[in-house]
């Protein structure tokens, strides 16, 4: 195994005291962490999540069938395809349901949204027919405590309210008035309409300029950033927003004829730099198909953005900046693999074999 996932040694080296600071957090040199790896290629044929332990390297595989994959305290929160059910993979307890997130039976859709620094999961069930969608959103701590029903959405025509991010002060929650089912098909993330909920009153407003196109956007360190079409309809201009409406600043498209996806933001913990991705798909579906992607590095400081070209026939999406906001790591949305990007010389190399998932956290 280790043979195998030589290069998952190279990432504990690379990510374990990175990974643990940008949430504020210092992790003792004796405390065990584990990175997690997904493996949807193997040569048995059975996916599996890789647990990496950053102190001795030893690997523990599960074999899983699953999607979303996300990072929550110190197991992978996931769905499983075969039991249609929302499951936990915990490297030390093995797999099972999740004691209090489960879609009920006229469930249609499950979501959730981990807020790693406040310990809390926000998860939302969507039910009804498709053209008068409910959603209803409940929080609590991660362990199950404090449970609390903070908004019921709906009934809206092939709208579902997705999760998308937390304020910094987590008194706010962002969601986005997602269409049922069309975020499966798109190769980043794309949103239509997105608002803020006060998450003690139920009151929400859209968020500026919104609704807008189906396009990529993303939130952090206080910062709105959203793609829009540009005039001609041959790009997407960046519009860079304050959340506390004190700026809006808009980054000019750069010049990317064929481009017509865009999405998968991610903004640096210190709040200097974004990195979001461009693809572009020809002959979509048929043997002379062909991928691309550019990675595109934005400046928040000089509010400025350059692109960087990726291998052809793979579409990258960012995942997590590493030393010191100095290097990204991006996962293939359709095969295995962990790249780094290092901004120092724009050098792009695939460092695993198997795609990077994140961080777990003793006593999360």
């Amino acid at each position: 195994m280790l043979l195998r996932f030589r290069w998952l040694l190279v990432l504990v080296v690379l990510l374990a005291a990175p990974a643990a600071a940008q949430d504020g957090e210092i992790l003792p040199e004796s405390a065990q962490s584990w990175l997690v790896f997904s493996q949807r290629q193997t040569e048995d044929g059975q996916p599996r999540l890789i647990f990496v332990d950053t102190v001795t390297g030893e690997e523990r595989p599960m074999i899983v069938a699953g999607e979303r994959y996300t990072p929550a305290g110190n197991v992978v929160l996931y769905f499983d395809l075969t039991t249609e059910r929302v499951r936990l993979a915990d490297p030390e307890a093995g797999i099972y349901d999740h004691p209090f997130i489960q879609p009920g039976g006229d469930t249609r859709r499950v979501d959730w949204l981990v807020d790693t620094p406040g310990g809390r999961i926000v998860w939302t069930l969507t039910s009804g027919e498709p053209t008068a969608l409910v959603t209803t959103t409940t929080i609590a701590n991660l362990d199950g405590t404090n449970p609390r029903q903070i908004w019921v959405d709906g009934p809206r025509n092939g709208l579902r309210a997705l999760p998308v991010a937390f304020s910094a002060d987590g008194g706010t929650l962002y969601f986005d008035f997602q269409p049922d089912g069309v975020s499966d098909l798109t190769p980043f993330q794309q949103y239509a309409a997105l608002v803020a909920l006060d998450m003690e009153t139920g009151a929400w407003d859209y968020l500026p300029d919104e609704p807008g196109c189906f396009c990529g956007a993303g939130f952090g360190g206080g910062l709105f950033l959203r793609l829009g079409l540009t005039t001609d309809l041959n790009g997407f201009d960046l519009h860079v927003h304050t959340l506390s409406g004190a700026l809006e600043q808009t980054i000019a498209a750069l010049d990317l004829p064929g481009y017509t996806q865009g999405g998968d933001f991610l903004v640096s913990p210190d709040t200097s730099r974004a990195v979001y991705a461009l693809g572009q798909i020809r002959a979509f579906g048929t043997p002379n198909q062909t991928l691309r992607t550019q990675l595109v590095i934005v400046d928040l400081l000089t509010m400025t953005q350059t692109a960087f070209a990726a291998p052809a026939g793979v579409l990258l999406r960012p995942v997590a900046w590493t030393e010191d906001n100095t290097a990204i790591l991006l996962v293939a949305r359709d095969a295995d693999g962990t790249w780094k990007l290092n901004l120092s010389d724009n050098h792009l190399e695939q460092v695993a074999s198997a795609s990077y998932i994140g961080l777990l956290r003793p006593g999360g």
